[in-house]
């Protein structure tokens, strides 16, 4: 057998034009030439497809048109305010009462107290070096609100406001020397004033501080004050609150002597504390040699992808969002302690950077010694790093927002995930705001009469400036609806998006432009459009001090008045203005209108007297849906094996 071997490849000089002669066959003198040397059918099923390409695409146009030109020439309604407050100098927060009597604002140099039916003012606390940036408020009995408020320098300051007059109590982290201050960087009180709680910082360290409040010691020696004094003073001694617990960030748990999983649930007592990381099998040297094991494990990846300096995660977190919750779920209370409605008796929070959702009892025991730095009580891990979180009205549902789009749905009753949910795009999220139930469930009787596994509803803003409405429920399909596209343009950017509490499906936009809307979620769709004066801008554009009364069924606006460069630059000037809109007399919403929602909430917030009667409606709850679930069950079946033959 002959084999031919070359002997040697010959390297061409160099000259000028290096291409060959046959390098212009490879070019086509004439467009259609590769149609031509088609066959006659194929070249008639080919124009075929291009016109009907073509008209596809002419019927698309015009329909686009016909779309735009009927969105054109539909007008929304617009409101105008119907009465308007001039504020007292610059206003940075505003905040409604849970009776809708009174509206309290902070701005510089103190805080009033506005009268929602004559929008008067009836009270302010004046003080020329203190200037307030956010206020949170409890609504007591008789007419009593205790407010709780930080200054643009980072001091808590706790208020009780009664009968039209305004007592200031104290000052939580006040100090002689104020290199050594504690700076507050959020102060939230619980909804019926029983608890507060305030995220602290101080050099590079942070931690949250709760408070028990005596409120009902506060009542009995306002009213004493009052009977006995003549004059009524602006600064009152009061009973002193308690501090429960200041809560650091988790560290690594130490190395546990236990040897078994048998040991282990012996510790956990009564099972209340499983997950909180107080009782493992981990040892220390696992602990030390978990950072080593991960590096050595992923330095394919982490030596490929290297990670940036933005993308690092800081040496410990820099904030906490917490929540107060109600006794929702099948589990007792420690000790057989009982609680009340409306009494909150867990501390939920998350770390910035963290995975855990953490739960600390507020309610101890008298054998039970009170820890300044607990641990937590319960623990609930996630997949991902939480980016932000929601609870509903009757605190049995938490919503976190995870990294990658993911959202998920926790369930307090039956300590589960409820759904999850991931939401289109890339863009990670940044807000939530969520609904109790589905707006047809909104008429159902106390909670104990209605369905175990409702329909909920929430808003998700993405850091992108788009906004989706979901709808879910437990093992069913979820509904996600982009009502807020991605706006292309920076100034349409939308900074406050939140659900209407007393219409259905209908959500409160505002814009980086000024422009403020109502929304339908649903259709995604424009209602109504809130108009400001010719002469006031909405102020400021970025965060907007607005607040919604769902009592009086009223917005609240502050609008600041066009000025020159110069005047703005003049903190002393205040031409603010506080605008309000009526919804009630508004009849385009007449179809979106549900009952209020504070009472709907006080009749489902009746808990279950024990643990059989929860057995018992949850058996019967199964029941009802069985049928709903075999017809599910057989859809996917039918998917599963569509799946499998393809």
């Amino acid at each position: 057998m002959a084999v031919y071997l070359r002997k040697g490849l010959e390297i061409p000089e160099p000259s000028d034009y290096s291409s060959s002669e046959d390098d212009d066959m490879t070019y086509f003198t004439d467009l259609y030439e590769h149609e031509h040397k088609l066959s006659e059918s194929v070249r008639v099923i080919n124009k075929i497809l291009n016109s009907l390409v073509d008209r596809a695409w002419e019927d698309i146009s015009k329909q686009d048109k016909i779309r735009e030109e009927a969105e054109a020439t539909i007008k929304v309604p617009v409101l105008s305010p119907s009465k308007e407050y001039t504020l007292p100098g610059r206003t940075n927060a505003i905040v409604c009462s849970d009776d809708g009597l009174y509206l309290f604002l902070g701005h510089a140099h103190g805080l009033s107290v506005i009268s929602t039916s004559t929008l008067t003012c009836v009270r302010t606390w004046t003080d020329e070096r203190v200037e307030l940036t956010s206020i949170s408020c409890a609504s007591l009995e008789n007419c009593t609100h205790l407010l709780c408020t930080v200054d643009d320098m980072g001091i808590a300051r706790l208020f009780v406001h009664r009968t039209e007059n305004i007592y200031f109590i104290k000052v939580l982290n006040e100090t002689d020397d104020i290199n050594q201050r504690h700076i507050c960087t959020k102060f939230e009180v619980s909804k019926r004033g029983d608890f507060g709680a305030a995220v602290m910082t101080s050099s590079g360290s942070v931690w949250l501080d709760v408070y028990r409040f005596p409120k009902e010691l506060w009542l009995k020696e306002l009213e004493i004050k009052q009977t006995t004094h003549t004059h009524t003073p602006t600064e009152v001694k009061l009973s002193p609150i308690v501090l429960l617990m200041k809560i650091k960030p988790p560290e690594i748990p130490a190395g546990t002597s236990l040897k078994s999983p048998f040991e282990v649930l012996q510790k956990t007592g009564d099972g209340t504390i499983i997950g909180s990381g107080q009782n493992h099998m981990i040892s220390s040297f696992q602990w030390e040699n978990q950072e080593v094991a991960f590096q050595k494990m992923f330095a394919k990846y982490l030596s490929t992808y290297p990670m940036t300096q933005s993308q690092q995660k800081p040496d410990g977190p820099s904030n906490c969002t917490f929540h107060f919750l109600l006794h929702e779920g099948l589990c007792p209370l420690p000790g057989g302690a009982k609680s009340t409605r409306d009494f909150p008796i867990v501390l939920c929070l998350w770390w910035s950077g963290s995975n855990n959702l953490l739960q600390y009892l507020l309610v101890k025991t008298a054998k039970e010694k009170t820890d300044v730095e607990p641990r937590p009580d319960i623990l609930w891990p996630n997949s991902q790093e939480i980016l932000c979180s929601a609870v509903s009205a009757c605190t049995r549902f938490i919503v976190l927002g995870l990294v990658s789009q993911l959202v998920t749905v926790w369930d307090r009753r039956f300590v589960c995930p409820y759904a999850n949910i991931v939401i289109p795009g890339d863009s990670p999220l940044c807000r939530l705001k969520l609904i109790l139930r589905n707006p047809e469930q909104l008429q159902v009787a106390p909670l104990h009469l209605g369905p175990f596994l409702p329909k909920l509803q929430f808003l998700v803003m993405c850091r992108s400036g788009a906004c989706y409405s979901v709808t879910t429920r437990h093992g069913g399909h979820s509904q996600i609806v982009e009502f807020i596209k991605r706006p292309g343009d920076p100034a349409s950017f939308a900074t406050v998006v939140e659900p209407v509490p007393f219409l259905k499906s209908l959500a409160l936009l505002m814009q980086r432009n000024g422009q403020v809307s109502v929304w339908e979620m649903d259709d995604a769709a424009p209602v109504f459009l809130i108009n400001l004066p010719q002469t006031h801008l909405l102020g400021p554009v970025w965060e907007p001090v607005h607040v919604l009364d769902p009592v009086q069924q009223n917005l609240y606006i502050r609008g600041d008045r066009k000025t020159s460069l110069e005047a703005v630059m003049d903190k002393e000037v205040g031409d603010g203005t506080l605008f309000l809109y009526s919804f009630s007399q508004c009849s385009v919403l007449d179809l979106y209108r549900i009952p209020l929602p504070a009472a709907i909430e006080k009749e489902t917030r009746d808990t279950l007297s024990g643990l059989e009667e929860a057995c018992n409606l949850y058996i019967q709850e199964r029941f009802d849906s069985l049928e709903e679930r075999n017809r599910n069950f057989a859809i996917q079946w039918e998917q599963l094996q569509k799946r499998v033959f393809e």
